[in-house]
């Protein structure tokens, strides 16, 4: 063999072994689920963590909970359940959605972090939507993933729900150390117009019409303007009309279209057509074009036909009577497209 055919065969060689190199370990499937606790300024997080077989660093996914009673799986709060039923009230069908992603995304090689709220399920404190402490507890749990050795800290992405979508939009637009972005059911506009057109949806699904609620929207308009000004202080106001009307001052002018512009990283937005609470499709089209405007070139938006807000099917029309009833685990199309589109954008 002369020595030009034998540097060929080398270069070959090299360049197969970084080819074969660049591809990764292969998932085997297999993941070990372990209880955690991470810390933010004022309080421990419960949660669970996913850590794929094999060796690491993976790229990691945080789960971001949706508005609401709700625990790290998904789930309405144990402890609120037993309540209700001892009281005789009806309570909402589990549904474990963030559970099926989670292992969805760990069986296929990433490192998953779902929690608790706070005063849900593991957590103590006041259970709580608003901007603070929400934000503060995923800042916490994005330090934790990135602290962790079987992470990849270059590979972390957020995945929220609803609400939860509105928090990992604002902590990806100020931390530009995180990978990726995807959002579910989040809407674009500010909130105190959504709130708006969740009441009319719920007006024209009861047999109304949207001329008949016009009065009791103005009266709506008036209270954001109360607030707004100041004329109308929550602090004067007994529970837990207090704690309402708190939440809605700081939330009602949050949009999630504003965070999106200043995005420019991957983004991927899932919508169910018949989502009772967010205003479809245009919510969804309004954020992808957000992303659009602020220069963000990778985003993908996907639209799931006959699908709710908890992305279950609704072959007729939505009803609250739906979220009630046992309709079973999340479709493995919306779980398949959330694993390859992070598989893809991770790798």
């Amino acid at each position: 063999m002369n020595l030009t055919k034998a540097f060929s065969y080398l270069i070959v060689a090299l360049v197969l072994l970084i080819t074969l190199g660049g591809c990764g370990q292969k998932a085997t499937g297999v993941f070990v689920e372990s209880e955690v606790s991470f810390q933010t300024e004022d309080s421990a997080i419960a949660g669970t963590l996913a850590v794929p077989d094999g060796k690491g660093p993976f790229p990691a996914v945080i789960i971001v909970t949706g508005s609401g009673p709700f625990d790290r799986n998904g789930d309405e709060d144990a402890a609120r359940v037993e309540a209700l039923r001892e009281a005789g009230h009806p309570v909402l069908a589990a549904n474990s959605t963030y559970r099926d992603i989670a292992e969805g995304l760990s069986r296929e090689g990433m490192v998953t972090l779902r929690y608790d709220k706070r005063g849900t399920g593991n957590n103590t404190g006041e259970r709580s939507d608003f901007p603070e402490p929400s934000l503060r507890d995923l800042r916490a749990a994005v330090a934790f993933l990135r602290d962790n050795p079987s992470v990849d800290p270059e590979r972390i992405a957020l995945l929220g729900h609803g609400l939860g979508g509105l928090w990992a939009l604002m902590v990806t637009a100020e931390d530009t150390g995180i990978a990726a972005l995807g959002v579910m059911a989040t809407p674009a506009r500010v909130y105190s117009e959504v709130i708006i057109e969740q009441y009319k949806g719920s007006r024209r699904l009861a047999g109304g019409n949207d001329t008949g609620g016009d009065a009791a929207i103005e009266q709506q308009r008036a209270l954001y303007a109360q607030l707004r000004s100041g004329e109308l202080d929550p602090a004067t106001l007994p529970e837990p009309t207090r704690s309402q009307l708190e939440w809605l001052k700081a939330i009602m002018d949050m949009a999630g279209a504003d965070y999106a512009r200043q995005i420019k990283r991957p983004a991927l937005i899932l919508q169910g057509e018949k989502d009772l609470f967010t205003v479809i499709p245009e919510e969804a089209q309004l954020l992808k074009e957000a992303f659009i405007e602020g220069g963000n070139e990778e985003v993908e938006l996907v639209v799931f036909p006959d699908l709710d807000h908890l992305f279950r099917p609704t072959p007729d029309e939505p009803s609250m009577q739906l979220y009630y009833e046992d309709r079973g685990p999340i479709p493995t199309e919306v779980v398949d497209t959330i694993v390859d589109w992070m598989k893809a954008t991770l790798r």
